[in-house]
């Protein structure tokens, strides 16, 4: 590790300090959350080496993963680590370069006009991915060696996400007024698999918590009609939260966008927490204000002012932030969304030592 992040404090963790404030009670300290930190950012603050799962690893080099994963976010603060399955949908993808000061080459995300599965034929003919025990191989190198006092969370990518990927979200949406039968099918298959993803961290005893990432909206409302979600998508959400809760763990959201139409619905599925939040959409002062008393708050330091601002702006919206937020509990702090490898390092550990600063810890 740098210098910088051996000075940070001795590390302290207690999942359930973290599953107090996801439960909306007060913690003894505001603990630190984060939904992913990329391997470029891991690097720069390690030895210089991006730290990345390879599906060839064997045991030996698994293990050692593993390790390394959990030192990492021990050493930072962390009461927990996120864990997902190696499992991924077979998308159409745009490439183009990564001009990020920290770039890996090339950047990707899902082709909005040509999808995988464009008709009901389609649907047949996909190759619908299957869980079995190798695509948790990584999560189980992480959590089998977890520090005393630290949990795990199990994260899966979203029903309204990954469908509309599936599809091409220019598709998918004409979809749903011309096609509403094939919308619902491979809406179906993917919240069926994504249960069964959430079934299986439930049965792991680490693992306190699943994590859905499900991104519903744009700047200034939600991307479809909150009566297309509630329809479709939502009753998924309502199974999630369920079979967390009957097997004593929580249920929590990451959603990007203004979502104000549906929070109100959230708090009814039996979401215990919301994820992401842009000082441009609505501050997460004023999201705990509004909703802290329903659900648990995550995060809220805007990605924005942690890539392009100074140290010292970011050390101010922090301990505003926690001014704010962590009276009264139900709060955890760090990035309003993740910390991306265009992420200063600098500006990340300037957020983590204002709240270990904060805790009376430095």
């Amino acid at each position: 590790m740098i210098e910088r992040v051996e000075q940070l404090p001795e590390p302290e963790p207690d999942m359930n300090r973290l599953l107090t404030a996801l439960g909306r009670g007060q913690p003894d300290r505001v603990p630190l959350i984060e939904l992913a930190v990329d391997p470029e950012i891991i690097g720069m603050l390690r030895d210089g080496s991006p730290l990345q799962w390879d599906d060839s690893f064997d045991e030996k080099r698994a293990r050692v993963f593993g390790r390394e994963h959990n030192t990492f976010w021990h050493r930072l603060g962390y009461d927990y680590v996120r864990v997902s399955p190696r499992v991924r949908f077979d998308l159409t993808r745009v490439t183009t370069d990564d001009t990020a000061d920290l770039g890996r080459g090339r950047r990707e995300w899902a082709d909005s006009a040509h999808g995988a599965v464009q008709s009901m034929d389609d649907v047949e003919r996909y190759p619908w991915p299957t869980l079995t025990d190798d695509d948790f191989k990584s999560a189980r190198a992480v959590i089998d060696q977890l520090p005393d006092g630290m949990g795990a969370i199990g994260f899966s990518g979203g029903v309204f996400e990954f469908s509309s990927q599936l599809v091409g979200i220019e598709k998918f949406l004409m979809g749903i007024y011309m096609d509403p039968d094939f919308i619902q099918t491979v809406i179906d298959r993917v919240g069926a698999f994504i249960g069964d993803t959430f079934k299986t961290f439930c049965g792991m005893g680490p693992v306190k918590a699943v994590w859905l990432g499900d991104d519903l909206g744009s700047k200034n409302a939600t991307m479809v009609d909150p009566a297309f979600l509630r329809r479709t998508v939502f009753p998924w959400y309502r199974r999630y939260a369920e079979l967390a809760h009957e097997a004593g763990r929580l249920f929590l959201l990451h959603s990007c966008g203004n979502l104000t139409a549906i929070m109100d619905d959230l708090v009814e599925l039996g979401v215990d927490a919301k994820h992401s939040f842009e000082d441009a959409i609505m501050p997460v002062e004023q999201v705990k204000q509004r909703w802290g008393d329903r659900l648990a708050i995550l995060g809220g330091v805007d990605v924005d002012i942690l890539s392009r601002g100074s140290e010292q702006q970011v050390r101010d919206r922090t301990e505003a932030i926690l001014h704010s937020c962590a009276p009264g509990g139900g709060f955890a702090c760090g990035s309003g969304n993740s910390i991306a490898n265009y992420v200063k390092p600098e500006n990340y550990l300037a957020m983590l030592e204002t709240v270990h600063r904060f805790n009376g810890r430095m």
